[in-house]
């Protein structure tokens, strides 16, 4: 999966990277969250994973900029200052999942499984309806070509 990760501290960023890599992720990572959301907007990215607070933009107002551009967004935020506030507010605004810090690297690893077994899911889903299209366009002009032969079967 591709994932965006976002967090003011680079050595964090680095961190999970390392351990996110090897599992075959592909991970972008940046520390000011303006350039994150850009690089959202213009690249195709399945996860958001972003720190709660940093300067600029807080995690919550990375998750409703990445909902805007993509209501679909899976955005976990991570966050050193775990209180049970900011966690319903995230979960309020739409995060897929809230980690404090240190992430638990099992769970998350389990999350962002999770996240992709959804997707392949909503994969298959849209290649079975564009399956399902085509056959039902097939069979209308089928009918709609049956309906002109009896009709002129029956003006003989």
């Amino acid at each position: 999966m591709n994932i965006l990760l976002i967090d003011d501290d680079a050595d964090c960023l680095d961190g999970l990277a390392t351990v996110l890599e090897p599992a075959g992720h592909n991970c972008n990572a940046y520390t000011v969250p303006e350039a994150a959301l850009a690089a959202y907007q213009r690249n195709q990215h399945h996860v958001v994973i972003t720190d709660m607070k940093m300067p600029g933009l807080s995690g919550i107002d990375v998750l409703k900029k990445a909902r805007s551009i993509n209501p679909e967004a899976k955005v976990i935020i991570a966050t050193g200052y775990g209180d049970v506030e900011t966690a319903i507010a995230a979960l309020n605004n739409g995060a897929y999942a809230f980690f404090g810090k240190p992430i638990n690297l099992n769970e998350l690893m389990d999350t962002l499984e999770k996240i992709e077994y959804e997707l392949s899911g909503q994969k298959k889903a849209k290649i079975e309806h564009a399956r399902l299209t085509m056959e039902y366009a097939r069979l209308k002009q089928a009918y709609e070509d049956l309906l002109k032969i009896l009709k002129k079967n029956s003006d003989n």
